[in-house]
């Protein structure tokens, strides 16, 4: 069993993952919730050109350097015991704001937010290369926005502070660097770009307020409320690749399980719960698959280690074949907010290889590379 200290060099490949659900009575809770909520949905106009998942195979990913204090983006193979290279490096002022990173679905490009002290409370933000090449995106933006790309990698969308009590969601054109404003929320506690339509002509954003997490909607420059997530807090929240639903976790303080993992059919609006009496931390979708992966205690996945009540996994992403999945590992007795005991693993149904182990780092995405 992972246990904080272990050195990456003293841990060898070993078992993470059955990928099966935790008992009988997760598989067919798991099994009717499959049937009622992965329907075809269908989506409007046609999907962008797909890039092959055999050239997305590198995992990209941010590791503070503290004597520097630089984070380094680096990017390494998911081929066992490859070595990482450096893309790139950005300063950061105050320990505890750490470069963000996402990668393009076409895996040719990282949008990276940074906070180096310079731009008052906003972030940086960057695009980066494969070959290293960093532009900058005029602008102060929202050093926690979420990315939302575009599955062409046209579009990127983030938030920005406009007026007071104003958030603004920003698209930009990753070759141009022209910003557009999109849509603007006021007395919004968060407002998170979640993602594109299939066909990229809807943008999905969640709004957390005083009215609840609500799904919405800009689509030919009008904004639209699509449907109800919770009438309280959300987090965690993903958009399957279809662009058909979305997985959250469900907040709920007054409730013993706090954390629950949902699932919203944005054509209905449609909200189901997977069952678990354990908490929920952590959502994401594994391709050609309906039914989303959780993280946390009572997740759908756990580790295969002889104590199971040790630690638990929190997943980040599949690579596109969906053969490999980036986790984050916890301790037991660790909170949702708690940073991970390991950073971030390298797992597939087999085997598990620590990428680092230090609890700073943070996943970028999948990019190009073998």
């Amino acid at each position: 069993m992972l246990a904080p200290g272990i050195r990456r060099d003293s841990l060898p490949w070993r078992p993470l993952f059955p990928f099966l659900l935790a008992g009988l009575t997760c598989a067919v809770a798991v099994a009717a919730w499959a049937l009622s909520s992965s329907a075809p949905v269908s989506t409007d106009g046609v999907a962008a050109p797909a890039i092959p998942a055999s050239e997305i195979r590198s995992v990209a990913y941010l590791e503070p350097e503290t004597e520097t204090r630089l984070d380094r983006l680096l990017v390494r193979s998911a081929t066992p015991g490859s070595e990482p290279r450096q893309l790139a490096a950005f300063p950061y002022t105050f320990t505890g704001l750490h470069a963000r990173a996402a990668a393009a679905p076409t895996g040719d490009r990282i949008a990276v937010l940074s906070v180096d002290g310079t731009r008052g409370a906003g972030a940086a933000l960057s695009l980066v290369d494969l070959d290293g090449r960093v532009r900058t995106v005029d602008g102060s933006f929202e050093y926690l926005s979420a990315f939302a790309w575009r599955a062409d990698g046209s579009k990127l969308a983030v938030v920005a502070s406009g007026e007071p009590g104003v958030l603004e969601v920003i698209e930009i054109d990753p070759v141009t660097l022209q910003t557009t404003e999109a849509a603007q929320f006021t007395a919004s506690f968060q407002v998170v770009p979640l993602g594109y339509s299939l066909d990229g002509s809807r943008l999905f954003i969640v709004v957390v307020d005083q009215a609840g997490s609500n799904l919405w909607m800009v689509r030919g420059g009008s904004l639209q409320r699509v449907a109800e997530l919770s009438p309280g807090r959300t987090r965690d929240w993903a958009l399957s690749p279809d662009g058909s639903r979305v997985a959250f976790i469900d907040v709920l303080s007054a409730s013993s399980r706090t954390y629950v993992g949902k699932t919203l059919t944005i054509a209905t609006g449609a909200v189901t719960t997977l069952q678990s009496g354990r908490n929920q931390v952590g959502a994401t979708w594994q391709p050609g698959n309906p039914i989303p992966v959780f993280g946390g205690p009572g997740g759908t996945l756990q580790l295969e280690d002889p104590s199971t009540e040790a630690a638990w996994v929190v997943p980040h992403a599949y690579a596109p074949v969906g053969d490999y999945l980036v986790v984050s590992t916890y301790s037991a007795g660790a909170s949702a907010d708690s940073r991970p005991s390991a950073s971030l693993w390298l797992a597939s149904p087999a085997a598990r290889e620590l990428l680092t182990d230090d609890p700073a780092a943070s996943f970028a995405g999948w990019v190009r590379g073998n």
